[in-house]
């Protein structure tokens, strides 16, 4: 289990690196910024290396990461793995970091996960990378409106054009319901054969169709293919669990978020 995990905390990092725009140093602590983003997970401390031995060395390494945030006029934020993180999370909590959530971690093996049936009136297709801008609008909307705004406006032939760059590898996969864009997902750059399914999401309106249900199942039959031989995701519900249990995932662990000390939820 340890070693799954550690896997996982691995391809965290290395998918945030990929794609940052801004990244520190600090200690053991990788912390991870936008020039103009606010979003959570644009302002994220990470961590991979073996934490110092003591609390002092640990304690300092936190307050250098804090700094890092702050000279960035951003709120500082850490996101753990529970079972590799359980020597700083009480030191987290002794400083007065505040627990913003704590979600499972759900991980497979996709050489043996289980077939799922195609459903009536739902076509999910693999996207390339050199498909037209409109389709990366339409994956970017839909992610919008299903986590964020319901009524957020398509983005900009520009905002899309960036989103292609920082996509460029990953399998993606568009949804549709009688021609109608309806759900997305992808899977991360894999990092020693491990990737993260990421972005799994449906409009409001289309839900409990089954749509999620076939994105899932359609990317992994990507990761099989690819020869990728750990999957993961988290789940931010017992809804969304449900979906990824019955395509062969199993709870592997927690995933922690924090913030730190004067700071708010919202950045």
């Amino acid at each position: 289990m340890l070693e799954m995990l550690s896997q996982i905390r691995s391809q965290m990092l290395a998918s945030r690196l990929a794609s940052a725009v801004e990244h520190d140093r600090a200690g053991c602590f990788h912390v991870f910024t936008t020039l103009e983003g606010t979003r959570p997970w644009e302002n994220m401390a990470l961590t991979t290396a073996e934490y110092p031995s003591y609390a002092k060395a640990l304690r300092a390494e936190i307050a250098a990461m804090e700094a890092c945030f702050a000279t960035r006029g951003r709120a500082p934020r850490l996101e753990a793995v529970h079972e590799m993180g359980d020597a700083l999370i009480p030191i987290l909590e002794a400083l007065e970091w505040v627990t913003e959530g704590v979600y499972p971690v759900y991980a497979c093996q996709p050489a043996s996960a289980p077939e799922i049936a195609s459903a009536a009136g739902i076509q999910t297709v693999a996207i390339p990378d050199d498909a037209p801008a409109s389709v990366a609008q339409a994956m970017m909307q839909i992610g919008e409106r299903a986590f964020e705004n319901p009524d957020a406006p398509l983005p900009t032939a520009e905002a899309a054009a960036a989103a292609q760059i920082r996509w460029c590898g990953m399998p993606k996969v568009l949804a549709y319901i009688d021609g109608v864009p309806v759900g997305s997902g992808m899977l991360t750059l894999p990092v020693n054969g491990c990737s993260e399914l990421a972005g799994i999401c449906t409009l409001e309106n289309y839900r409990c169709r089954g749509v999620a249900t076939q994105v899932v199942a359609h990317l992994i039959r990507i990761a099989r293919e690819r020869e990728i031989t750990l999957a993961y995701l988290t789940a931010a519900d017992d809804t969304a669990a449900r979906i990824y249990i019955r395509a062969g995932f199993a709870t592997t662990g927690l995933l922690q978020t924090n913030i730190g000390r004067g700071a708010t939820l919202v950045d």
